[in-house]
């Protein structure tokens, strides 16, 4: 049967709203409060949404970035608890349309009127985006081999520029992905409904949309903030940065050897195994821009969790557990990272796994420290305190 989406796609709302299967938002129901969260750009706090009725028009949230979504709702929902924990750092941004009455038995969240609660967003589908494709490019049978040669071309372009629609539709299209997260801010009622009509205008009203420059960040910051900003770009900007930092440095390294190799003798302290110009290069380029990176995102997230418990939007055991938890990440995570970083060059004598270290050490030891973090949280200080640290507050189940 063809469904509401682009070209008649199915979306999960259709298979909800005609009863073939349930959301997963039925699921969020029973799960524990957990404290907020940082956001990548070390400023922004969010929380995990569990009462669904709790969403407001206006509200900027999140889900996991998914680049696969509606593909299959399993891997919706993998791909969705993997950014619970922290795993995925990339995420997809929305505004709340309606407020968010109830959840009906089938998991459509709906406003007051019964009707689906709906979103604005610039976003897309895999099933959308194929239909989309597959109209475009093989439209015309006629040029059928041209076509075929250009698509290579059209997909790229489709996925910089032409991949997400600025469209309002139901929240319930994200049942699969269920963990969906909320920008803490305070906004007022006025605040909230010009937020709302910005959003409806720039359905038809926008610019063309720019993974780089015009994405769903910049999009949502605009309707929110005024002003468009993406600190996901930011983020990975400074993860290429720092990326092609260490791979001076290990250029550094391997330049000198080669004129070590070349001399066949040490006859001055720039020529040798491990001189100290090079090494000063090399720590210079990988080990510093990652200290300087834990400092300067636990100072920020410092001041901005502070100023969130001021404006009542976090509570004093929210505040400390950010904090504690931010600090063993700075602590354990960039000091982790700067040892290994350091000692690569005496223990790793290939040059393409030096720079395997370099750029990836940190991000590795940042998912194992989220996992661990989470583990203990939810299979050990929940079940066994009832609580997400220990000197924190018991979270009681729903509906005691």
């Amino acid at each position: 049967h063809a469904g509401s989406g682009w070209g008649g796609t199915r979306t999960p709302t259709d298979d909800f709203v005609e009863h073939r299967r349930k959301s997963a938002f039925l699921r969020r129901a029973e799960a524990p409060a957990l404290p907020p969260r940082v956001y990548v750009d070390s400023r922004t706090l969010i929380r995990e949404v569990t009462d669904f009725s709790t969403l407001r028009r206006g509200d900027h949230c999140l889900i996991a970035i998914n680049l696969v979504r509606c593909a299959h709702p399993v891997l919706d929902y993998a791909i969705s608890c993997l950014g619970s924990i922290e795993i995925c750092y990339l995420y997809h941004h929305f505004i709340i349309v309606d407020d968010v009455d109830h959840i009906d038995d089938t998991g459509v969240p709906r406003s007051a009127t019964g009707k689906p609660a709906m979103i604005f967003e610039c976003g897309n589908t895999i099933p959308e985006a194929l239909a989309e494709i597959r109209a475009t490019v093989f439209g015309d049978t006629r040029r059928l081999l041209r076509q075929l040669l250009q698509l290579p071309l059209f997909c790229a372009h489709f996925l910089l520029f032409l991949k997400a629609k600025f469209t309002v539709h139901p929240l319930a299209d994200y049942g699969d992905t269920p963990h969906i997260y909320i920008v803490l801010d305070r906004m007022s009622p006025e605040e909230r409904e010009r937020a709302v009509l910005q959003a409806l205008r720039l359905e038809t009203q926008h610019g063309q949309y720019n993974l780089i420059f015009n994405n769903c960040e910049h999009l949502c910051n605009s309707i929110c903030k005024g002003a468009e900003s993406s600190g996901m770009v930011q983020f990975a900007l400074w993860v290429l940065f720092r990326v092609l930092l260490g791979l001076i440095g290990i250029l550094a390294l391997r330049v000198n050897q080669g004129l070590f190799d070349f001399a066949d003798t040490c006859y001055d302290v720039h020529c040798s195994d491990n001189p100290r110009s090079a090494m000063a290069a090399y720590h210079l380029f990988t080990t510093v821009p990652v200290a300087l990176q834990a400092m300067i995102s636990y100072i920020l997230l410092t001041r901005s969790v502070w100023q969130r418990h001021g404006e009542a939007l976090i509570d004093r055991h929210e505040c400390y557990h950010l904090l504690a938890k931010e600090f063993g990440r700075s602590v354990i995570v960039g000091g982790f990272t700067v040892v290994a970083i350091s000692l690569t060059p005496q223990v790793v004598s290939g040059n393409f796994l030096r720079f395997v270290v370099c750029a990836f050490a940190y991000s590795a030891t940042d998912m194992v420290y989220n996992c661990l973090a989470h583990a203990v949280m939810r299979l050990v200080l929940l079940p066994t305190w009832g609580r997400v640290w220990l000197l924190g507050p018991k979270i009681h189940p729903k509906g005691d």
